[in-house]
């Protein structure tokens, strides 16, 4: 019959093992940590099932997102004036209807000053980069009649010659309290 080895001499060597691996293993959150682009996803290709998207298209459509939300805060800056028209050139089709999505907007007189906040955009297609968002917005308006509040959001999307956003649809409703 055969001898088995003594654990003793085991035992050492099993409790080195885990502390050999632990000290080289790298962590996700580690900033030195280097993955290059290629290892993830090959360039031009969208986001995978990980949802890892490569550089260069997460940069494209946070340009765009950024680009659209300029466009509608630009808007939101003509709209105050007299001449709406300078404001109806952001739409689609020159105007937004009749009536106009924003009704309760334009509608407000005596208007003093608005503060616009904007939540991040929404993509509403697939596309790389996107070529309509939603962007959800909060108004602070300070009119004669006292502080004015309303939610909602606008919907843009690319131009067709490539040349900016324009605004497609609006949803805002006063905020009460």
């Amino acid at each position: 019959m055969r001898q088995r080895p003594p654990l003793r001499h085991l035992l050492p060597m099993l409790l080195v093992l885990p502390l050999a691996h632990c000290s080289c293993q790298r962590h996700a959150d580690d900033p030195t940590v280097e993955i290059p682009v290629e290892a993830t996803l090959a360039a031009g290709t969208t986001a995978g099932a990980d949802g890892i998207a490569p550089p260069a298209a997460a940069r494209a459509s946070s340009r765009a997102a950024e680009q659209a939300a300029s466009t509608l805060h630009a808007y939101l800056g003509a709209l105050p004036g007299a001449d709406h028209g300078r404001a109806d050139a952001y739409w689609a089709g020159g105007g937004p209807g009749n009536p106009p999505d924003d009704a309760v907007l334009r509608g407000i007189t005596g208007l003093r000053g608005m503060r616009i906040q904007n939540d991040p955009p929404q993509a509403l297609d697939r596309e790389s980069p996107p070529r309509a968002f939603e962007i959800p917005v909060h108004l602070r308006l300070d009119t004669a009649a006292g502080p004015v509040r309303m939610q909602g959001w606008y919907r843009l999307r690319a131009r067709v010659d490539g040349q900016g956003w324009e605004i497609t649809s609006a949803s805002l409703q006063p905020v009460l309290g």
